[in-house]
């Protein structure tokens, strides 16, 4: 997921390095063992890249999926099993002199075991599905205990709601700087993002960038623009003090 995360943002990031670990750490799951080294190359790049552009089906599903389970985890199990009926090596197998006679995959002519594969996915995807769906609705009907959060709480932050306090100072005091920052009067139109779409430009690398972020909403329901928050523009030059910061007694 590190090198499409690099042609998407042009940059490496740690959270793509974590996800693609991640991701082979699941599709490796369920082939280890059964399929030779070569094949485990080609199943981290296939799985690598599957996953990254499958964090994009959250948005179509129109889904809650903040950590990009879906993606990586689904993905990435579903990728493994599939590589078993394909590459599955029958002496590879049986070193441990116990499975000595379980069939190979469709490198060793044995073409019904990826049809048997298949069927083993749909079996633990839909096993998966109405088990978690029943522990969810009964969690759901818990007093005091609600899957999904109110449009009020998730600006507050559900740190804040929770438990009262914040998992990262930096929150609270951005949020106490937006609060006392002039109001934008621009008209520019504020454009909503997806929360959690880690492969969109970030807005830190577009103010770096020299790109305006546009106006934003404060914590009061108020507004303010671009990259500078609608204060007034800062020199970069040393020694340079612009005419607005001049004050005359």
């Amino acid at each position: 997921m590190v090198c499409p995360g690099l042609q998407i943002e042009r940059k490496v990031s740690m959270v793509g390095f974590c996800s693609g670990t991640i991701a082979g750490l699941v599709a490796a799951t369920p082939a280890s063992g059964y399929i030779p080294t070569w094949a485990a190359v080609v199943l981290g790049i296939t799985v690598g890249t599957l996953s990254n552009y499958g964090t994009k089906l959250k948005f179509f599903l129109r889904i809650d999926d903040a950590l990009d389970l879906g993606a990586e985890h689904a993905i990435g199990g579903i990728i493994g099993l599939l590589f078993n009926g394909l590459f599955a090596d029958t002496s590879l197998i049986a070193l441990d002199n116990v499975n000595t006679s379980v069939p190979g995959g469709w490198i060793e002519h044995n073409w019904k075991q990826l049809y048997i594969q298949i069927a083993y996915i749909c079996a633990a995807v839909a096993y998966t599905f109405v088990v978690t769906a029943i522990l969810a609705k009964g969690l759901d009907m818990i007093p005091l205990l609600r899957l999904r959060s109110t449009a009020e709480e998730e600006a507050l932050g559900m740190d804040d709601i929770q438990i009262g306090e914040f998992a990262n100072d930096y929150v609270e005091v951005r949020r106490d700087y937006t609060d006392w920052t002039p109001a934008y009067d621009g008209a520019v139109p504020v454009t909503p993002t997806a929360a959690g779409d880690r492969h969109g430009k970030p807005e830190i690398s577009a103010s770096r960038d020299g790109i305006s972020k546009g106006p934003q909403v404060n914590g009061n329901g108020t507004t303010n623009g671009g990259a500078n928050g609608g204060l007034p523009p800062i020199s970069e030059k040393p020694g340079e003090v612009e005419e607005s910061d001049i004050v005359t007694p």
